[in-house]
């Protein structure tokens, strides 16, 4: 393989920002709908938003293994794409969707595993029953999730992120208006609660499998992709999708389940503290729609370069994504350091019980937060790029151990054993967030992922 030297007009800022832009909007529009739901659940009973976001990460957590599989059919599609090779295209396609659609029987399959878990940690006669309830529709129809983002991973692999972004918006539409509408039993549908909350999002989310398949199998698309004659199992393909995206899966759920565990083990100090701890994870969103929309792009334009044997490229995707990605975490971090007083004050009025207790709580933690927000940035600019070229044993291996050697232990022993305050917590998960960003550094650094192949057999 010959080396190549990037020319200023290859992979430039505005390919990298073109491209993120619209998955950008699309991360925002899921954290406008999540906010919806739990707003039209509040209106309906305290014990319905109680049981919805506990039930809901559970279903989430459940389901992160899967999503991260089935995504990881872009990183196919934007490679062979790059390489023209378009029937190699429709065969990833075909081989996400058969991964994704076994991936929702199995998912469903787990379904009584999470009512026993609910059951187990009991939270109350008023509410489990409304979490068994919620928790049960979310997961039983949990695949067609993971069915859209192998479809969605189609036309984002190829670039065309903003048909991507115009599906997830009519499907949250569908959703937040059939939440007001089966929650309160409205329009001739019988009131539903936390059932209709469920139920809605289920229809969202059909929705969108249907726009998806509509396109995919419309008329242009399907033969120019060769649709309908290139579908069924290949086994090459099929493979290789396993070898490298369940690697990249176990990574994504290891993050997620360790995340969730903090949050629960959080909430055994004192209602204070959880109070001011939720009050800083309800500002997270305004950091990770943009960051995680942006390395998703990272992600497709990486798997892009080095499907032309140009590493070089991607490189300066990375570059790129660090000046894009540091400006707007830095500025966010600057304002969390600085104007803690403006954004805790939003979600606690000084008229409120408690709230000189809990903002004394929060500040400390907003500046801890401000470091949060840079090491999160590297851990995923890095991260989704040696992600993009392959390197997805080492991103699970790293998540893995961070988890259960780092994190977990590290947050039972402050909490249970030394009884360590919030600000002990919250340092402890700010560690953590920096040592996993120094070692997906470390790794592009190193450059091993410039030699990894995952189209070639």
């Amino acid at each position: 393989m010959g080396v190549h030297k990037a020319t200023a007009k290859e992979a430039p800022l505005s390919e990298l920002w073109l491209l993120s832009y619209p998955l950008i909007i699309t991360m925002a529009a899921q954290v406008v709908m999540q906010f919806a739901d739990r707003m039209f659940l509040a209106w309906y009973s305290h014990e319905a938003l109680a049981a919805c976001v506990p039930a809901g990460a559970l279903a989430m957590t459940f389901a992160a293994m899967f999503m991260g599989l089935a995504s990881y059919t872009g990183v196919f599609i934007s490679q062979f794409y790059a390489q023209k090779k378009y029937a190699s295209v429709t065969v990833s396609l075909w081989q996400g969707v058969l991964l994704a659609v076994l991936s929702a029987c199995l998912l469903a399959s787990l379904t009584p595993l999470g009512n026993a878990l609910i059951r187990f940690f009991d939270h109350g006669v008023h509410v489990t029953p409304l979490e068994l309830k919620y928790f049960g529709i979310l997961n039983l129809f949990g695949g067609l999730s993971v069915i859209n983002n192998a479809l969605a991973s189609f036309f984002s692999g190829r670039g065309k992120t903003k048909i991507p972004m115009y599906v997830t918006i009519f499907g949250n539409i569908v959703n937040i208006v059939m939440d007001y509408v089966m929650i309160f039993g409205k329009l001739g549908f019988p009131e539903m609660g936390i059932a209709g909350a469920a139920w809605a999002t289920v229809m969202g989310v059909g929705s969108m499998t249907l726009i998806y398949c509509g396109i995919i199998f419309g008329g242009r698309v399907r033969k120019r992709f060769k649709v309908a004659r290139l579908a069924g199992f290949y086994k090459p393909v099929f493979s290789r999708m396993l070898r490298f995206g369940v690697p990249n899966g176990f990574g994504f759920l290891m993050d997620t389940v360790s995340f969730t565990l903090f949050t629960f083990m959080v909430g055994n100090i004192d209602v204070i503290s959880l109070q001011a701890s939720n009050v800083v994870m309800s500002m997270q969103p305004v950091v990770f729609t943009v960051i995680l929309g942006l390395g998703v792009g990272i992600q497709i334009l990486v798997s892009k370069y080095q499907g032309l044997n140009r590493p070089d490229l991607s490189v300066r995707v990375l570059k790129n994504a660090c000046v894009l990605g540091y400006s707007y975490a830095g500025a966010v971090a600057l304002a969390f350091f600085f104007a803690a007083p403006l954004f805790v004050g939003l979600f606690i009025p000084a008229s409120s019980a408690d709230a000189a207790a809990i903002t004394a709580k929060t500040y400390p933690l907003m500046k801890l937060v401000s470091l949060f927000v840079l090491f999160d940035a590297t851990y995923l600019i890095f991260g989704e790029t040696i992600r993009g070229a392959g390197d997805t044993r080492y991103y699970m291996i790293v998540m893995l151990a961070c988890a259960w050697l780092l994190l977990i232990p590290g947050t039972w022993l402050i909490v249970y054993k030394l009884h360590g305050s919030v600000f002990a917590v919250w340092s402890w998960l700010t560690f953590y967030a920096g040592l996993t960003a120094v070692f997906m550094a470390w790794r592009f650094f190193v450059g091993k992922w410039k030699n990894i192949r995952v189209t070639v057999q």
